[in-house]
This record gives structure tokens, C-alpha cells and sequence, in this order.
């Protein structure tokens, strides 16, 4: 009778462990770094990021990652810059107010997991892959984009703003 009502317990609780997984926004953040100026770099991050994450390591093929962050919560620390970056110029966050990616496969690593799929930014969606690990309900992942891919700054003279950004992101969630 106790073998049975351990079984029944576990039973109980295994789908309440696989279901997804609310982003915490307010532990939550992707930062980013891009070079300026050819010798020195911008830093700064993007503080709201909405979304679920539902990682099985278990059966990677049920598990899924859809978030998003608000465009106009970009930050580097420069009013200045920041108000620029929400401009038509950028990030045009009155008609681009998300940046959003959506898992289509997640996969085991030798560091980890990798996760492909869908950004999209600027209603470009382009296919990316994302190094990450999973740990205590964070996601911690680090991947490089070119912002031309998405036609950000596209105007930009490539002296002044560097293509390649990095992005760091930290996802806790609950």
C-alpha cells in the first residue's frame, strides 16, 4: 500500500514539473554589446522580457522557449542614446514595440543545451541558434547577431557602429 502511494504521488506531480515555466521579469535581462567608434564599444541591456520556457531535459523534443523583450526598455546608460535608439533610426519601438524569439528545436551540447529558432526584430525573422545552459530555473545563453540582418542601423556607417552585437541572456524563471 505505501509502494502505491508513492507511485500515485509521483504521478501527481510529474506534468506539474514539465509545464512551462513563467519568465521572471524582474530577474530577467539580455544584455548586449556592440563596438562604436572601431575602438571602443556600447554596452547596455533590455529589462523587460515577458514569455515561457518549458525545458524537459528528459524529452527535449516536448520542450519549448517563447519570449519576448520590450523594445523600449533599452538601456545603455545615456538618455541620449537610449531615446535615439527607440527612434525610427533603431529600433522604431512605435511600430516595433517586441523583439521575440521562439524555440523550434532544443538539443543537448557538450556544454549544455542549444536551442534553434525564430528572432524576430524590426518584423525580420531569421533563423538563430542559441548555446545555453539550464540551471535552477536560469537560462543563461550568449549568441552574436548582425544588426543588418534585421535592418537595424542599416544606414549606419559601419565605422561608427560595428554589425556584430552580442547578446547575453539570462532568463529566470518560475
Amino acid at each position: 500500500m505505501k509502494k502505491l502511494s508513492i507511485v500515485l504521488v509521483l504521478l501527481f506531480l510529474f506534468p506539474i514539473a514539465f509545464e512551462a515555466q513563467n519568465v521572471n521579469t524582474e530577474k530577467s535581462e539580455v544584455h548586449f554589446k556592440i563596438n562604436n567608434l572601431v575602438f571602443s564599444n556600447v554596452k547596455g541591456a533590455f529589462k523587460e522580457m515577458t514569455g515561457t520556457l518549458d525545458i524537459n531535459s528528459e524529452n527535449l523534443s516536448a520542450s519549448s522557449i517563447n519570449v519576448c523583450l520590450a523594445a523600449k526598455s533599452v538601456n545603455t546608460g545615456n538618455e541620449k542614446r537610449d531615446a535615439d535608439l527607440r527612434s525610427e533610426d533603431f529600433f522604431y519601438v512605435d511600430n516595433n514595440p517586441s523583439i521575440c524569439f521562439v524555440s523550434s528545436k532544443i538539443s543537448r551540447s557538450e556544454t549544455g543545451y542549444t536551442t534553434t529558432g525564430k528572432l524576430t526584430m524590426l518584423g525580420v525573422s531569421r533563423d538563430v541558434s542559441i548555446p545555453f545552459t539550464y540551471k535552477d530555473n536560469t537560462f543563461i545563453g550568449a549568441f552574436k547577431i548582425n544588426r543588418t540582418d534585421y535592418h537595424l542601423a542599416e544606414n549606419a556607417n559601419p565605422f561608427v557602429i560595428g554589425e556584430m552585437v552580442k547578446l547575453t541572456i539570462t532568463c529566470v524563471v518560475h
